[in-house]
């Protein structure tokens, strides 16, 4: 048996320990391709196939032609692989109860732990030089009208210029060249105001990719903090354990020790190139853009690396947002009303755009208190709050609509708010004064609670105590049990 000093190093949670539990949970959780894929498009239509079916397994892809690396994608496609991430029971999972291990872990940040490159997993490939090539990894063209190939779950490394504060947040990233990577960093997220302040003065911004990891650190980097959190440590809080990170090779920054694949390199802030057209979560392709260029000086990456990849359009981007997005409404409207009983992002609001907030109302007019919090939140993708009582079940879609239509006065209880900021990439979001899309947006809100102190109409429900105590398994015959019959030789019944 190895020391104990060792085997700390080799027992950490990593992209490969999630992959077999993932394969031992069955096929609702894991597939495998067993065929050649082509890197243009085809792992997302198996991706999209699946979805039509509702299944929502992780996606093993062993060859993609052009590289010797495997893929596997689809790792945020339910709810459920949300909660196998979060170290929850296959079988234990609802929506509301992975919301809540989400929100409870997602408080207990922890501290790196720092290891010696010599004991990182990433550091056993070393690519530097002329020796540096893209082409390597099975990066993959994912939609028809994408521009070209694109990194769409790279977790992007940079430090605060005044603090020193690492930061680490997703963006996408298009193959410009063997050596170069677009990089499209959100003006109004924390890389993009990174960018801003090392042009300000004059210096380039050292960057790190890295690319494959426990779910769970990518959950951690999509989490909502201010410019001074540090990721890594609320990447360690979702995981269970600190995340172990050692230097790069190039840069002066801490990447991932268990990542399978690291890209390390500089953005020069004034350098631009054009990105797009690309696939985009709402379902609609995003128009050409500058953005910024990073010049790739170094790759390390596992011996046997495996390629993380994410379907930009389909329901996994989505999703793998949507926990950290319900925490922050969730927080937020607790603030003002502290009987919030649960919030619910839809699939039908295309997860993030939609929420339905269930209250228990004791006061006139918290129900719009409650939306309002809910739009101030969450102000960039979000454009749809309905409030309903705590005797909706805010994750029943048809008793949210029920609520609607008998609680909502239409000229009373549903609010406009005009021109806040919003999605540039809806079709309606159109500056018309300016002749083209602009980057402003309505949001809608709906209250659906009933008035305080006012007479309503009891809701029809059957009787608690029978409906909790009678079991459907011991009153109707179950007909799996039975052979099949034809009628014509059943008389009276079609038992057999």
């Amino acid at each position: 048996m190895l020391p104990r000093e060792e085997r700390r190093y080799i027992l950490s949670k990593d992209l490969r320990q999630f992959l077999q539990l993932a394969k031992k949970a069955g096929s609702d959780y894991y597939v495998e391709v067993k065929k050649p894929l082509k890197p243009e498009l085809e792992v997302d239509v198996i991706q999209l196939k699946l979805d039509r079916e509702g299944r929502y397994p992780v996606i093993y892809c062993p060859e993609i032609e052009g590289s010797k690396l495997p893929l596997v994608t689809n790792l945020f496609g339910s709810y459920e692989m949300l909660g196998l991430a979060l170290g929850m029971e296959p079988k234990r999972m609802g929506k509301a109860e992975v919301f809540y291990e989400y929100r409870r872990k997602v408080g207990t940040a922890r501290p790196v732990q720092v290891v010696p490159a010599s004991k990182a997993p990433v550091k056993q490939v070393t690519l530097q030089g002329s020796d540096v090539d893209l082409g390597i990894l099975p990066i993959i063209h994912h939609a028809e009208l994408d521009s070209g190939k694109y990194i769409s779950i790279g977790q992007l490394i940079c430090k605060d210029a005044d603090s020193g504060i690492p930061n680490v947040g997703v963006y996408r990233h298009e193959v410009k060249g063997k050596d170069k990577l677009a990089a499209m960093l959100l003006p109004a997220h924390h890389a993009g105001y990174i960018a801003r302040r090392y042009a300000d003065l004059g210096k380039s911004m050292e960057v790190a990719i890295f690319i494959g990891h426990h779910p769970a650190v990518a959950l951690g980097t999509l989490s909502r903090g201010s410019l001074d959190t540090n990721e890594f440590e609320l990447m360690g809080g979702l995981l269970g354990e600190p995340v172990r990170v050692t230097q790069a090779d190039t840069v002066a920054l801490p990447v991932p020790a268990d990542a399978e694949i690291v890209i390390e390199g500089t953005i020069d802030p004034h350098n631009r190139v054009i990105d797009g057209p690309f696939a985009e979560w709402l379902g609609y392709y995003g128009a050409k853009q500058e953005v910024h260029l990073i010049q790739v000086t170094c790759i390390t990456m596992r011996k046997d690396a495996i390629y993380h990849d994410l379907a930009n359009s389909q329901r996994e981007h989505r999703l793998s947002c949507v926990l950290d997005t319900t925490r922050a409404i969730y927080d937020a409207v607790k603030r003002v009303v502290p009987t919030v009983k649960a919030v619910y992002m839809p699939y039908s609001g295309r997860h993030i755009m939609t929420a339905y907030i269930s209250i228990a109302k004791r006061v006139a007019g918290e129900g719009m208190r409650a939306a309002l919090a809910a739009v101030n939140c969450e102000v960039e993708s979000t454009r749809t709050v309905v409030v309903v009582d705590e005797d909706i079940d805010v994750y029943d879609e048809e008793e949210v609509l029920w609520a609607i239509n008998t609680r909502v006065t239409p000229d009373l209880d549903i609010i406009v708010l005009p021109r806040v900021l919003g999605c540039n990439l809806v079709p309606t979001s159109y500056d018309e004064t300016r002749g083209g899309r602009g980057t402003l947006n309505s949001k809608m809100i709906i209250d659906a609670t009933k008035p305080v102190g006012l007479a309503v109409p009891t809701r029809v429900t059957p009787p608690e105590g029978m409906w909790n105590s009678m079991k459907l398994d011991e009153y109707l015959y179950s007909f799996k049990s039975f052979p099949i019959c034809e009628t014509s030789k059943v008389e009276g019944s079609l038992r057999t």
